[in-house]
């Protein structure tokens, strides 16, 4: 979250929905649902990280033209700011009628906050909702069900531009030494080998689960739950490897200081760097329409480059497994208790999430849709040849995620995230950090 993240749907969504609806005017939100008798219209007010300012229009517009009595007023909020923003308004009669939500913490805290959405599932959806959509456990709450998924995706991924290394003559690294021997021949074309947005919590997560998952496939998930030991010696030795990846020089200096959207995500867009971890809400980036609608942002440069994803390299030595994903839902759409017009907004819920026209739209950014009877559209791949498996074994690997992304206690969520930058800077050891994380998940249970 993005997770922790700003998991922003790239402009993909605005060019693969421009095949079927024309662009509509912006919208702003600034207060409360509401019912307008003159015009027989119902505003609903939505906010979201994702989709932003420059996709929004695409989703409205769609909406609204098979919806003509619901108008949608939607304010974007940077995911800095966002969970802040909605937690506040979220409480009085001036916030959003629908919001969006990450699995794990995020839910966790605005379960209170949100309509328990199963009954009207039932109701508009159908009663086997549970078996049309993907994942809907990962947005419940002690059997509430706080959001819908909009698409699933997966983390756990090391992206390349194939250009970069075709001039540096080197092929995806698969170990540590082959990381470092690539980034030693990227650095002397004079670009970045590997950007990492080490200010946010939610990617050095990402990465520590990458690498830990390695060590001991799935243990993970267990001890963050207190069902295994966090402060085992395998996650003491997931914390050494996380070090040496600065020690070695794979990060880039300064990362600490740097977001992963927008400030390396944009480095590696540019073309200045040769690869980022990022998930597969990246695989936007792959198809044409994404690289062209970039090109205003970064240049013409863009549309000529070929990113892929690979499985994260092997930096613990002799992996017990890689290239397993974790993940779910990337987000939901919750609704607000407070909301004066919960039908119309579980409309647009409904809409977002199993409607034919909106899970369409996923599916053509190559994000795997929530519905499963809409699959992913692979049509417009940059590089069909080297893109195209990357795909495919994306898809097999969401079928099987080895566990979900997000934490669900957000202290933990807290203490791994500081103790990550800790160990980085060099202020705290692995013991240290792990033994820190152990101690706020002991804390859950008391």
């Amino acid at each position: 979250m993005e997770s922790r993240t700003r998991k922003w749907l790239t402009r993909a969504i605005a060019a693969a929905a421009a095949a079927t609806v024309a662009i509509g005017g912006m919208t702003a939100c600034s207060s409360s649902g509401s019912s307008d008798t003159s015009s027989g219209k119902t505003t609903v007010n939505w906010w979201s990280w994702n989709p932003d300012d420059t996709q929004d229009k695409q989703w409205i517009t769609a909406f609204e033209k098979e919806h003509p009595d619901i108008t949608i007023k939607h304010r974007f909020i940077q995911y800095s700011d966002y969970v802040n923003a909605v937690r506040l308004a979220a409480t009085s009669n001036s916030g959003p009628d629908v919001f969006g939500l990450q699995v794990g913490a995020l839910t966790t805290q605005f379960a209170p906050l949100a309509v328990d959405l199963a009954p009207l599932a039932a109701k508009n959806i159908g009663a086997d909702w549970k078996d049309q959509l993907l994942e809907t456990q990962q947005l419940a709450v002690d059997g509430k069900q706080v959001g819908l998924p909009w698409m699933i995706t997966g983390g756990g991924l090391l992206w390349y531009n194939k250009n970069i290394l075709d001039q540096a003559g080197v092929q995806p690294p698969t170990t540590l030494a082959e990381w470092k021997d690539a980034c030693a021949k990227i650095t002397a074309l004079g670009k970045t080998c590997f950007v990492q947005g080490a200010k946010d919590d939610w990617v050095n997560i990402d990465v520590y689960q990458s690498i830990v998952n390695q060590i001991t496939p799935g243990t993970f998930y267990k001890a963050v739950l207190g069902k295994a030991k966090f402060d085992s010696a395998d996650f003491v030795k997931a914390f050494d490897v996380w070090k040496q990846l600065f020690d070695d020089g794979i990060v880039q200096p300064g990362a600490l200081g740097q977001t992963e959207y927008p400030d390396v995500s944009d480095i590696f867009s540019k073309g200045d760097a040769a690869m980022i971890a990022l998930g597969t809400w990246n695989d936007d980036h792959m198809t044409k329409p994404t690289l062209a609608s970039l090109a205003p942002t970064y240049g013409d440069q863009i549309t000529s480059q070929v990113f892929v994803p690979v499985a994260f390299p092997d930096v613990v030595g002799g992996a017990k497994e890689t290239g397993r994903l974790f993940g779910g839902p990337d987000v939901g759409w919750a609704i607000s208790a407070k909301s004066k017009v919960k039908d119309a907004a579980f409309t647009l819920v409904q809409w977002l999430t199993s409607s034919k026209t909106a899970q369409t739209m996923i599916g053509k950014t190559l994000q795997t849709p929530a519905l499963k009877s809409v699959p992913v559209d692979a049509s417009e791949l940059a590089a069909p040849d080297v893109q195209k498996p990357a795909l495919e074994d994306q898809a097999k690997q969401i079928t099987d995620l080895i566990g979900a992304r997000q934490i669900q206690d957000a202290d933990v969520q807290t203490a791994l995230g500081q103790a990550l930058s800790s160990v980085a800077s060099g202020q705290m050891s692995s013991e240290d950090a792990a033994a820190s994380v152990q101690k706020a998940i002991d804390a859950i249970a008391k």
